[in-house]
């Protein structure tokens, strides 16, 4: 799947699961917690079932988190159904605006993914809506994942994915697992194709992130407090943003202790970007 792959996924309910997890090949994991957790042979696809509501949903999301040592690059995707006033049953939506009713708070989930997937706004509520406005998805879920999952990664590495299911023809009431499966199921090769881009997106923002081995090379040699090894990262990632040509390791491997290389190494890159800037 290739390096710096990491995708979470959060679902509500456990007929909403089958179909993604039969599609990557997904098995639980033996521990004990609030919430049932999914993987791919691979690490790289995790997911959990949340259950209704957004106390449950945002809880959910921090656990898969914890659980599966989420890094900072990866990728968020809830699927889940969801009420439409005018859509037709079944649609798939790709969610770019999100509302909470309750708090007022929007959000614009912003993955750049070239898809001519159906675009729809998304209001979560506290519970179940019969009273459905033409232009709006409805589900009690999104807003909080959304809110978790920027927090934890990036609001343009989040993916929120809505099925119709039901509206003012279609009782909510009336649905069963095998009807939320089906609808999951139905769009799995579409939700697969737009996952498989924001994959993509979860590789360019982990090489965006991704230091240099020297830098671990560093920190093993010497002691590092835990601001010089803020201070260290900084210095490092502007010395491969400005393209230098002595290897970083022969350059400090003089130096006697941790202060020394921050010093020697900021008078360095300093020096080098006033010379670019006269250049």
């Amino acid at each position: 799947m290739g390096k710096g792959t990491a995708i979470r996924w959060v679902v509500a309910l456990e007929p909403e699961s089958i179909a993604i997890r039969k599609k990557y090949q997904m098995t639980r994991i033996a521990i004990s917690g609030p919430y049932p957790i999914f993987k791919d042979v691979a690490d790289c696809h995790w997911l959990t079932i949340s259950g209704v509501g957004r106390v449950h949903a945002a809880a959910a999301t921090m656990y898969l988190h914890q659980v599966s040592s989420a890094p900072p690059w990866a990728g968020w995707v809830n699927v889940g159904i969801a009420g439409h006033g005018a859509g037709t049953y079944g649609t798939l939506y790709l969610v770019d605006k999100i509302m909470d009713k309750s708090t007022g708070r929007s959000g614009y989930p912003g993955p750049v993914l070239s898809s001519n997937s159906v675009r729809g706004s998304l209001m979560t509520v506290d519970k179940p809506e019969t009273n459905y406005g033409n232009d709006l998805l409805f589900d009690m879920e999104g807003s909080a994942i959304f809110e978790i999952a920027c927090r934890l990664s990036c609001q343009q590495l989040v993916l929120v994915l809505k099925i119709v299911s039901d509206g003012p023809n279609i009782d909510v009431k009336k649905l069963t697992s095998k009807m939320i499966s089906d609808l999951v199921s139905n769009s799995i090769s579409e939700i697969f194709k737009l996952v498989g881009k924001l994959e993509i997106l979860t590789k360019k923002e982990y090489d965006r992130l991704e230091l240099p081995v020297a830098y671990y090379a560093i920190k093993k040699n010497w002691h590092f407090s835990q601001s010089q090894e803020y201070r260290l990262m900084h210095l490092v990632r502007r010395w491969q943003a400005t393209a230098q040509n002595k290897e970083l390791m022969h350059y400090v491997d003089e130096c006697k202790d941790a202060k020394s290389i921050i010093q020697k190494l900021s008078i360095k890159l300093d020096n080098h970007e006033v010379d670019w800037g006269k250049s």
